[in-house]
Parts: structure tokens; C-alpha cells; sequence
């Protein structure tokens, strides 16, 4: 009995000593994960200098092509369309009679305004006819009264004002006329017509589309809006390239030729204008083309890498490293070229920065 009694005590502390022993050891692995999970979750930071260079970058604008001059034309006399010698599609000379119109009542006013003229010419011959002799009589004292001299003098100068009055009013009814003959006031071609012999035109009728449209052709306006990022560096006088989807495979150039000097408040924009030599008339006003507008980047900007900028809802920053800490240096934001982007702010060429920044590294952290 006393052997079974000492067994059961060595297999009962045996049993003890294997437990500890597990206790210990699943402690210790305990502690070695734990331990390499404080390692895993250790920030690592990407440390990068602060570079000056000019970050350029090409990017495409849409564009509008238009006619280099375009006019409505619209009658300046009131009458009947007599003849229309143009339709559309035509092509014109500056001078070219486009239209006639007729109106009789304009032709009976202009006789009448020249008779008026003649009348008041023969007047004015006989009155200051009677003036010279009335003045060469009263060289003979007694023979002509001063009142009777003053009185013909003042029949000279009304008869000469009604003259004037008259030939003014034969001008403008001779001008009137003129304006029956409808002429191009230069080259182009005609891209609207809209009336036809008989129709009656001018200020007497509501003229809801003008008779033609005229525009110049062999030259166009490419109108663009240029961000106001990229019209700082732009240039009078830059040849620029663009493209039409209407024709691919084919890359035209023109120049810069006008600016409008003002950003667009609601786009925050410049408007530029593009002569484009169109001799061919390949293109067509109301084309859309794609400029592709190079930017040469802002003389003097520092670049850093684009993960470097952190944007949140009340400000842009980079997280600077100083003296091993991290510290916040807000930022403005230019232009962008691939991987890399223009910032502004208190930097210096060669301070350090993390390249992998975050929102929730926080300022005055040690950055090892």
C-alpha cells in the first residue's frame, strides 16, 4: 500500500512540473508576439528634400473655332427686296452688290430735295446781288439807309443758312439711296440668306433674323479659355499647337494674337484668341478643336513629390522634419507634372520632408 501511495505522489508532481513548464512557455511566446507587434505597428517615415525646379507639364483645352470677321447684314432703308444676287455659300469681293432694293417714295424726295436746293441757290445769288449794290450805293451819302443796308445784309446770310439746310438735307436723302444698293463690306463667304424678291424689309418691318450673314473664312479666331494656373506664363505671340477631332491625324499651329487682359469671375479663366491661316478652308466657324498648351512651370517654385501635400478641409501642408521632429509648414499648391508638384510657402531648397504624409502624424513627433 505504501508503494501505491508513493507512486500516485511522484505521477501527481509530474503532472505539476509538465503544467508549469507549459504555463512558462506559453508565456514567453505570449510576450514574443506581442513584442513583434509593437515592431509591425511602428511608423516608418520616407524622408525626401526639398527641390527647385520648374514643374511644366502639356495639357489639352477645348477650343472653338470662329469667323475672323462676321457681320448680320440688315437694311438701312425701308423697301422691297428687288434683286438678291447671292445665296448662300456664295463667295464675295468687298464692293459686291449683294441686294437692290426699291423704294419709289425715296426717289421722289431726293428730286424734290434737289429743287429746294436749286430755289434756295437762285435765292441766295439775288440777294446778295441786292446786298453788293445796295452796300456800293451808300459809298454816295444820303443815298441808302443804313436800316435798308442792314436789312439786305441779314437776306443774304438766311438765304446762305438755307442753302446749307437745303444741300444737308439733298446729302442725306442721296445717302438714303444709296443704301437701296446692299454691298459687302469685305471678303468673305455668304452662310445665311433670308429673303427673297418681293419681301418688304427695314425699320418698318420686324426684322426677326437679318437678309444674309457674311463671314471671312480664309482666316479664323481659335477663342480658348485658359486657366488662370497656366495665362501667367503664356506669351503674345506663342505659336500654339492644336488638333480637330473632325480631322485626325492632322496637327495644326497658329499664334497667340490677343488676350482679353481679365479673368472670367466665374470660371476663373483668360480668354485668348488664335489667328488661324484657313486659305484651304479646311476648317469651318463653329468647329471645336483641342489646344495643346505646354507650361514651361513658375520661375524660382519648389518642388516636392505629390504624396508630400496634405490637403484637409482647412488648409494645405507639409509635414517638415526639424531638428528630428515633425513640423507643419502650410503650403500653396501650382502646377503639377506627373509625380511631382509646385508648392509655395516657408521652404528652403534642401529641407526635409516625409514623402509618405499623413493626417495622423502629429506635429512636434520624433522622426527617426
Amino acid at each position: 500500500m505504501k508503494v501505491i501511495a508513493f507512486s500516485y505522489i511522484v505521477i501527481a508532481l509530474s503532472v505539476g512540473a509538465l503544467s508549469s513548464c507549459s504555463s512558462s512557455e506559453q508565456a514567453d511566446t505570449n510576450r514574443k508576439k506581442t513584442g513583434n507587434s509593437k515592431q509591425a505597428t511602428k511608423p516608418s517615415y520616407r524622408i525626401a528634400t526639398v527641390s527647385q525646379q520648374r514643374v511644366g507639364q502639356t495639357i489639352q483645352l477645348p477650343g472653338e473655332f470662329r469667323p475672323y470677321q462676321e457681320v448680320s447684314i440688315y437694311p438701312k432703308a425701308d423697301g422691297f427686296v428687288d434683286k438678291v444676287l447671292v445665296d448662300r455659300g456664295s463667295a464675295v469681293r468687298k464692293g459686291q452688290v449683294l441686294m437692290v432694293l426699291d423704294a419709289p417714295e425715296v426717289e421722289e424726295r431726293l428730286v424734290a430735295a434737289r429743287s429746294n436746293t436749286l430755289k434756295a441757290e437762285a435765292l441766295l445769288v439775288a440777294s446778295r446781288e441786292h446786298y453788293r449794290r445796295l452796300k456800293a450805293s451808300s459809298k454816295i451819302p444820303g443815298s441808302v439807309s443804313a436800316l435798308d443796308l442792314e436789312t439786305a445784309y441779314a437776306r443774304m446770310k438766311a438765304d446762305s443758312a438755307s442753302v446749307l439746310g437745303e444741300q444737308a438735307n439733298y446729302r442725306a436723302l442721296a445717302r438714303l439711296k444709296s443704301y437701296l444698293t446692299v454691298r459687302a463690306p469685305f471678303d468673305g463667304f455668304i452662310t445665311e440668306r433670308n429673303v427673297h424678291p418681293g419681301a418688304l424689309v427695314g425699320s418698318g418691318a420686324k426684322m426677326d433674323r437679318p437678309m444674309l450673314v457674311l463671314q471671312q473664312q480664309n482666316r479664323l479666331r481659335l477663342v480658348a479659355d485658359i486657366p488662370e494656373a497656366y495665362s501667367v506664363g503664356m506669351r503674345e505671340g506663342e505659336t500654339i499647337a492644336f488638333t480637330v477631332s473632325a480631322i485626325p491625324g492632322k496637327e495644326f499651329k497658329g499664334k497667340i494674337s490677343r488676350r482679353s487682359g481679365s479673368m472670367n469671375q466665374q470660371f476663373r479663366s483668360e480668354t485668348v484668341e488664335i489667328d488661324v491661316d484657313n486659305t484651304s478652308r479646311r476648317l469651318r466657324p463653329g468647329m471645336f478643336a483641342e489646344i495643346m498648351l505646354s507650361a514651361e512651370g513658375t520661375p524660382g517654385a519648389l518642388a516636392v513629390p505629390n504624396t508630400a501635400v496634405i490637403t484637409s478641409t482647412e488648409r494645405q501642408y507639409v509635414i517638415k522634419v526639424q531638428d528630428g521632429r515633425a513640423q507643419y509648414v502650410e503650403v500653396k499648391q501650382g502646377q503639377k507634372s506627373g509625380d511631382m508638384t509646385e508648392v509655395f510657402g516657408n521652404l528652403r531648397p534642401d529641407d526635409k520632408i516625409i514623402v509618405n504624409a499623413r493626417e495622423d502624424i502629429r506635429e512636434g513627433v520624433a522622426v527617426l
